[in-house]
């Protein structure tokens, strides 16, 4: 094994010298006029480099990437309706909206908003939990946690986590309240 290892390295050290020997003649049959000493210094530098990439080579398996984030299944996907409120945050044709068009009689944009993620925080609370949210507001507040329960129970509180800054963090709150696993 060690007359193997002693052939392979004379072998190396062979094609090396021999490759940097091919260059340096060459560049002074081209008029280079080559520094000699740097230029076997580099040989060698790539030469080492090379014959450790091959020896390496066996023993490299590739990299297998995983997706390591949430699982998202049929049933933990979100409801249609914060998909579509995420698609409408994204727009930016909805948040230029002109003053005009609001006036119009119709509620504010931000209004239908939150009447809509309070619709799909009930639909969830009265269908995975049986707990119709103005019936027992205590019960709501205990599953929904601290966050949700002021978005649902205070208008101010409402309006501020409604707001541009919020709003993102707040759906995202009620997306996780509705695909998180429960007991039943």
């Amino acid at each position: 094994m060690t007359r193997r290892i002693s052939e392979r390295v004379d072998r190396r050290v062979s094609v090396t010298v021999g490759t940097g020997s091919i260059v340096a003649l060459a560049m002074v049959v081209l008029g280079m006029e080559p520094r000699l000493v740097l230029v076997g210094f580099v040989v060698m530098i790539v030469g080492a480099a090379t014959w450790l990439a091959v020896d390496l080579g066996p023993l490299v398996s590739p990299v297998v990437w995983t997706d390591h984030g949430r699982g998202t299944s049929a049933s933990a996907r979100s409801d249609r309706r914060v998909q579509a409120l995420r698609a409408r945050l994204r727009s930016p044709a909805r948040r230029r909206r002109a003053p005009r068009l609001i006036d119009s009689g119709r509620p504010e944009p931000v209004d239908e908003i939150i009447g809509t993620l309070i619709g799909v925080i009930d639909d969830h609370l009265l269908a995975e939990f049986g707990i119709d949210r103005s019936a027992d507001p205590t019960a709501a507040a205990g599953i929904l946690g601290p966050d949700l329960a002021t978005f649902v129970a205070d208008p101010s509180a409402r309006r501020a986590m409604s707001g541009r800054r919020g709003l993102a963090r707040t759906v995202g709150l009620i997306e996780d309240f509705c695909s998180r696993p429960h007991a039943r």
